[in-house]
């Protein structure tokens, strides 16, 4: 009975290293362009593999490798380029002091800018797919 479960968590263990973490959470980079910036966060999970033994590491590895699910894309490297705090437009931020950091504040600085009433309590968060 043990070794009947023994196999099965290792079988376990091997399939879900089989598909290697890459390949896994990043699909979408199968067959583009790869960039020659390896994702860490990748790197970091298929390492993981090697807790299990060497060859569950080095399987993991090699199909995250040979997918190119370990490397950032371009793409993925140019928004990361561009995405700085420099690149922000700060024309319609509003500045204010830390002091005045309440939220009666806050509704009376947009207001102002807005030209309209704003409550901080009437606003929600709507989340979009």
């Amino acid at each position: 009975m043990f070794r009947k479960t023994m196999m099965t968590v290792l079988a376990g263990t091997l399939l879900l290293q089989l598909t290697a973490c890459g390949t896994l959470f990043h699909g979408e980079r199968k067959g583009q362009q790869a960039s020659n910036q390896v994702d860490p966060t990748v790197l970091i999970l298929d390492c993981c593999g090697f807790l299990f033994g060497i060859i569950p590491g080095v399987v993991a590895l090699v199909i995250d490798y040979s997918n190119n699910t370990i490397y950032y894309t371009k793409a993925e490297v140019r928004a990361n380029q561009h995405s700085s705090i420099r690149d922000i437009d700060r024309s319609g931020m509003i500045a204010l002091k830390m002091e005045d950091m309440s939220n009666e504040a806050i509704e009376k600085a947009l207001s102002r800018e807005l030209g309209r009433t704003v409550s901080l309590a009437d606003l929600q968060v709507v989340a979009a797919q």
